[in-house]
């Protein structure tokens, strides 16, 4: 599970592995340590149609990638038909009229979009290396891909969050600007640290996931039962009304539990299956096996071919609150089934209102990677209430994200962290000041409420320009590298023969595969590329 997750309004719920070398911007590094951290307590069916959805709160180009498309005229950009929530001006920016007067510091709160959402960039992965490669149907949303690729940043101290920073100088038609790429770290778990953990598996059983989807469920839920320990409970409901048990609340033997294999083995598809039905189930299930101090979580397994209402959502948002000593029981959203026919509405408003991660699962080898290999940080929960605030020094302003200057930023109420997980948010800066004074300090706060003992906490990282220009920038090359790959993608899917972006991202790539030559995820997205190329 990526770090933060966020709440929008898009989810229908407005109510309420590289290495790098050198100093890598949190105060520890692969050779020398430059810089400083402090800790203080303190909607379902198959669509015909082009896919209409995108936006961005990564800070990457949201001109658009645009090029000739044969008619000699230059291609408008893919539509939005969701908001791009903006960075948040800090009160103590005065005067709001000059925001870079060159003399002041200027303050901002970052805006996080549904970072714990990570179906987008896998259901485009799986859409192009299958036999036959399409785009159709795939929304690219590009913050999503900061979510599924890794970023090897230091670990927190246990019970915290740790800020980190690269800087990188460059220039783009506007003149000189700088990468910034903040990042935000859970603290490590290991399997034996973990409280003990307690699943509800809540399959869909409509008859649209026969064949691929089913086979796919029962790979998740495998994987996901591998994961279990002594001490761990487990309940496997149906989304059906008239019989939805499967397996009641029952104490695991281990990893692999008979009992539990047997429930997922045996299950079918074929009746009645609403997400109405599965919540009820699912959640008396989960009442049933509730332990406050412990782990409680409801896993949902779809192809998205069902509709979430408004009420659906709020019951998944209120199951999720967490109280002091009292957990909440948060929901995951895994969906499977083939690229072509999977809908990804359903398994992100579910990730959003249940504030969890939302994956897609498109292969077997794709559950290992993303319910075996991640799965602490899937489960896990560190903090909630998490908030991100940069300070600039004079002669730096933050570019704007996108249009709607009035859109609300992401409530805190919303956002958690979880353990052996990050949280990547990448931005432009641009100098107001032709002499810019490199002393100046970026610093980085992050407030958060303890997941389990309610307790408030902070934690601050502060770097000087020239420690950052002069440390390492693998991480933020990276960060480059992807955000030009999914736009890439997106071009692609609205501009047919449109090749600019993919230059632009094999430019990105080759000079993150420079910084870290061994990185097997780079590796892929250039696969990814060479794939939009074929004709």
């Amino acid at each position: 599970m990526a770090l933060l997750a966020g709440c929008s309004s898009a989810a229908g719920l407005d109510e309420g592995q590289g290495g790098g070398s050198g100093t890598d911007g949190f105060g520890d590094s692969t050779g020398a340590a430059t810089g400083s951290a402090s800790q203080a307590d303190s909607a379902g069916g198959i669509s015909t149609e082009e896919p209409t959805g995108w936006g961005s709160t990564t800070g990457a180009d949201e001109t658009g990638a645009v090029s000739s498309s044969g008619t000699g005229e230059e291609p408008s950009p893919p539509p939005s038909d969701e908001p791009t929530p903006s960075d948040e001006k800090d009160p103590q920016n005065l005067p709001e009229a000059d925001l870079c007067a060159g003399d002041e510091t200027t303050a901002w709160r970052l805006a996080v979009r549904d970072a714990d959402a990570m179906s987008s960039p896998a259901h485009a992965r799986q859409a192009m290396l299958g036999p036959w490669p399409s785009l159709t149907g795939v929304e690219v949303r590009p913050w999503e891909f900061l979510n599924y690729y890794t970023f090897a940043y230091p670990l927190a101290p246990p019970g915290q969050l740790l800020a980190g920073a690269q800087l990188r100088a460059s220039q783009d038609d506007l003149g000189d600007m700088f990468e910034l790429q903040v990042a935000v770290r859970g603290p490590e778990l290991t399997e034996t640290e973990r409280p003990s953990l307690h699943l509800t598996l809540a399959l869909d059983n409509s008859g649209s996931m026969a064949g691929k989807a089913l086979e796919l469920l029962k790979s998740a839920s495998h994987v996901l039962a591998s994961q279990l320990r002594v001490g761990d409970s487990v309940a496997v409901v149906r989304w059906d009304q008239l019989d939805p048990v499967l397996l009641p609340p029952t104490m695991v033997s281990g990893p692999n539990d008979a009992k539990l294999l047997k429930a997922i083995d045996e299950f079918t598809v074929g009746g009645a299956a609403e997400l109405t039905q599965a919540l009820s189930a699912a959640y008396a299930a989960a009442d049933q096996q509730y332990v406050p101090k412990d782990i409680n979580r409801v896993v949902f397994i779809s192809d998205g071919g069902a509709t979430a209402t408004q009420d659906d959502l709020l019951q998944l948002a209120q199951r999720a609150a967490d109280e002091p000593l009292k957990t909440g029981i948060h929901a995951i959203a895994v969906g499977v089934g083939d690229p072509a026919l999977y809908r990804d509405d359903l398994i992100n408003a579910i990730g959003v209102a249940g504030a969890g991660p939302s994956v897609y699962v498109g292969s077997p080898e794709a559950a290992e990677n993303q319910l075996g290999k991640r799965f602490l940080g899937l489960v896990g929960l560190t903090a909630s209430s998490v908030d991100v605030r940069v300070t600039l020094p004079p002669g730096l302003q933050l570019e704007a994200m996108g249009s709607a200057p009035d859109v609300e930023v992401v409530g805190q109420d919303h956002v958690t962290a979880a353990p052996n997980d990050r949280v990547v948010l990448h931005r432009r800066l641009r100098p107001c000041l032709a002499d810019l004074d490199h002393n100046g300090a970026i610093v980085v706060e992050i407030g958060w409420t303890d997941a389990l003992t309610g307790e408030p906490k902070q934690a601050s990282a502060e770097w000087k320009l020239t420690e950052l220009l002069s440390g390492d920038t693998a991480w933020v090359a990276k960060g480059e590298a992807v955000l030009a790959y999914a736009e890439a993608l997106r071009a692609i899917q609205y501009h047919a023969g449109n090749t600019e972006a993919i230059d632009t991202a094999w430019e990105q790539l080759k000079a993150a595969k420079t910084a870290l030559p061994d990185d097997q995820e780079l590796a892929e997205i250039e696969q990814m590329l060479a794939a939009l190329q074929e004709p």
